[in-house]
């Protein structure tokens, strides 16, 4: 049905709000919908009507104005919010499917609300130390689509949550980053649980409390095919408590495609069973792993699904090694190592493969 609005310039809109709503899905520039949005309140009402991602950071902007934003499907806010903003956010908002919270006092009711309320939420980040183990149970027991959490630099959950998670069947995708109270326990609740033959992708970074014992667990997850497992020394944290042990149990995991290790206590011997049982790999990512050198790079000089492989921060290897891996790999795309091999005379040298030279990227050593 067709309304007439007068426009800012005193010209009259006869559109239909279905069709302003098809043109405006060709205008992915936020700036040009801003602009859309200020021709008349009609124009107005159908941009909020058809916005399906909002980042609301703004303090000055109350949670009100959400109402404007019914059918949005990613939202993200930084703002302090309690359990009542995040009840009124999944009634005025029910369709989200993705959303970000960062530095807020979330408990067991918003949580809940939320999970009840938004029956598509699939993705849910929550950022920050204000988020304990009571509002994750909420959370995990009332979202039931849900299917990708991430936590980070969060010292209130703790193993619980994991034996929370572990009894899921629809979780695929898990990230702890900073989450210093989580332990080898915690890991073995995820590798008995219902959710090891579900998750996909895991993510272990700067999780001190766990040790080889908890990462030999991981073996069990048998659809796992991508795995952040990282953390690097400190004077609080001195100790090696992740070695070739857990590397050589995580080259039992078959189905990985993409795996990513900065760990110091790891050697050649880890890269070598990895080469071995782990056929499928498609990316590596070894940076810092100061003990592996180049007979563990020369390792993968056969391996048939390698496609990037990143060795920055490693012990001695020189291009001669990489060489080995660029005409030994098929489908090798990339090898990115350290700069400073580009002084390596064998980088100017003629006998040096042009397969070789296409494959190398340069970077600094950052991790």
């Amino acid at each position: 049905m067709a309304v007439d609005t007068k426009s800012k310039s005193g010209k009259i809109s006869v559109l239909s709000d279905d069709l302003l709503g098809l043109i405006l899905n060709h205008v992915p520039n936020k700036d040009d919908r801003k602009s859309f949005s200020e021709v008349c309140k009609q124009w107005l009402r159908v941009e909020g009507l058809n916005r399906s991602s909002l980042c609301f950071d703004k303090p000055e902007i109350p949670l009100a104005a959400l109402t404007r934003f019914p059918n949005l499907v990613h939202f993200e806010t930084w703002k302090l919010t309690t359990d009542t903003d995040l009840k009124f956010i999944a009634q005025t908002c029910p369709q989200i499917e993705v959303t970000n919270y960062g530095s807020h006092f979330l408990g067991r009711k918003g949580l809940w609300a939320l999970g009840n309320g938004c029956p598509r939420l699939s993705k849910v980040s929550l950022f920050g130390n204000r988020i304990g183990n009571a509002a994750v149970f909420a959370l995990v027991n009332s979202a039931h689509s849900l299917t990708s959490l991430e936590f980070r630099c969060n010292c209130f959950i703790s193993d619980p949550v994991l034996r929370a998670i572990g009894s899921a069947t629809y979780i695929t995708t898990l990230e702890f980053t900073s989450c210093c109270n989580i332990t080898d326990l915690g890991l073995g609740f995820l590798a008995n649980g219902c959710v090891s033959k579900t998750l996909k992708r895991l993510v272990l970074e700067e999780i001190k409390g766990i040790t080889d014992t908890g990462v030999e667990l991981l073996r069990k997850m048998c659809s796992l095919e991508q795995l952040n497992v990282s953390y690097r020394l400190s004077n609080h944290w001195p100790q090696l408590k992740i070695t070739d042990i857990g590397g050589v149990a995580i080259s039992a995991i078959q189905t990985l495609k993409e795996l990513r290790l900065c760990l110091e206590g790891i050697s050649d011997a880890t890269i070598v069973a990895l080469a071995e049982n782990c056929i499928n790999l498609e990316i590596l990512d070894l940076k810092g792993c100061h003990e592996v050198r180049g007979d563990g790079i020369r390792a993968f000089s056969s391996h048939k699904c390698l496609k990037h492989l990143v060795l920055l921060g490693l012990g001695d290897f020189d291009l001669s090694d990489v060489e080995s891996i660029a005409l030994g790999c098929p489908l090798l795309e990339s090898v990115v190592v350290d700069l400073s091999l580009r002084l390596d005379p064998a980088w100017s040298s003629e006998l040096m493969h042009d397969r070789t030279k296409s494959v190398i990227k340069f970077s600094q050593v950052s991790y």
